[in-house]
This record gives C-alpha cells, sequence and structure tokens, in this order.
C-alpha cells in the first residue's frame, strides 16, 4: 500500500432549485437588472444590469421586485455585474430564494443612457417604413441575439427582419409612431 491517502467520498453534485424566471417586466414597467444570486450576510445582490450606464440602479432611485417598491441604498460595479443593496432587505436570508428575479422600475421613472436609446416596449408597435415611403409593416418584436437587435416586423411582404443598425435604420420617431429604414441589399427581395 502506498502513502497516498485515499479522496474519501466524492460528493454529489450540488442540487440546482428549478426557478420559473420572468420573462418579461409588468406591464408599466421596464425591467432593468436581473438578480443572479445572493452577495455576502447583509442582503445585498449580485445583480446583471441591462443597461452599460447602470444609470437605474444607483443609490436612491426607486425599483420594484416581486412587485414591492424598494430604494436602492447602495450599488457598486463588480466586474461584468452590480452589487446592490435595497431597503428592507437585511440579512443573507431575505434574498435567499430571489434568483432570477427581474429588477423593475415604473416606465416613467426610467433613466436613458442617451437621446438615441429606446426601450423595447417603446418600439413595439411602431410603423416601419422605407425612405424611399414604401409601408412595410409595424414593428411586432424586437430580437436580442448579440452583436445588435434585429426587429420584427409584419406586413403585406410578410415577416421582415431589420438588423437594427445606423446603416439601415435612418431614423426612429416616437411621437409620430414609425421607424425609418434603408434597406439593405436583397433584404426585401425575399419576402413574399
Amino acid at each position: 500500500m502506498s502513502g497516498t491517502p485515499s479522496p474519501g467520498p466524492s460528493r454529489p453534485p450540488r442540487p440546482r432549485n428549478p426557478v420559473t424566471l420572468p420573462a418579461e417586466p409588468r406591464p408599466g414597467y421596464t425591467a432593468v437588472a436581473r438578480v443572479l444570486r445572493p452577495h455576502a450576510l447583509r442582503g445585498e445582490l449580485r445583480v446583471e444590469v441591462f443597461s452599460p450606464t447602470a444609470r437605474n440602479i444607483q443609490r436612491g432611485r426607486p425599483v420594484y421586485l416581486r412587485g414591492v417598491r424598494r430604494i436602492v441604498q447602495r450599488a457598486r460595479p463588480a466586474g461584468d455585474d452590480w452589487i446592490i443593496k435595497l431597503s428592507g432587505l437585511e440579512t443573507r436570508t431575505d434574498v435567499e430564494d430571489l434568483h432570477g428575479e427581474l429588477i423593475e422600475a415604473l416606465d416613467s421613472d426610467v433613466l436613458r443612457d442617451d437621446a438615441e436609446s429606446y426601450f423595447i416596449h417603446e418600439l413595439i408597435g411602431l410603423a416601419v417604413v422605407t425612405a424611399a415611403g414604401e409601408a412595410l409593416g409595424t414593428l411586432v418584436e424586437v430580437l436580442q441575439p448579440g452583436a445588435n437587435d434585429v426587429y420584427v416586423v409584419h406586413g403585406a411582404r410578410g415577416e421582415i427582419l431589420v438588423p437594427a443598425i445606423g446603416q439601415v435604420v435612418q431614423s426612429i420617431d416616437l411621437a409620430a409612431g414609425r421607424v425609418v429604414i434603408t434597406p439593405l441589399p436583397g433584404m426585401l427581395d425575399e419576402s413574399p
């Protein structure tokens, strides 16, 4: 027998708690972050923020978690995530079961990153027309596959996928209720 100790019994993998995650914010609210997990022992949360500036989770901002209004008491970046402390959540036990929950803000309270920032709920329902004046249909969905958003437009030509890039999207006018695009070559050719 060698002098190497045996590794002992192996631990079974830690079971994952399946959580039903809210996919969309409630009507009238905008999702500003998603809870990843508790952080430390004093009721702090590690969150994924949906805006590069994280303006809507800064100290003093009102947010809603599971429909309860809370105030951000502290917020600091932690790598790609943020660590936040919300009013009324004082212990790790208070935040233990919040994994995956959306942190929302009232649509009217949400701060934009810049004048060219739009929220998905503002885009849904806008008419989409070409710069030449052809009506293509209504923007019904915004896909977020990675590098850029893609607008899904339903109209007389069927479904059209519009990349949300500066070369294509010329203007978005919320007051007029329309998006003006310059289609890429071949973008409209395959539609019926």
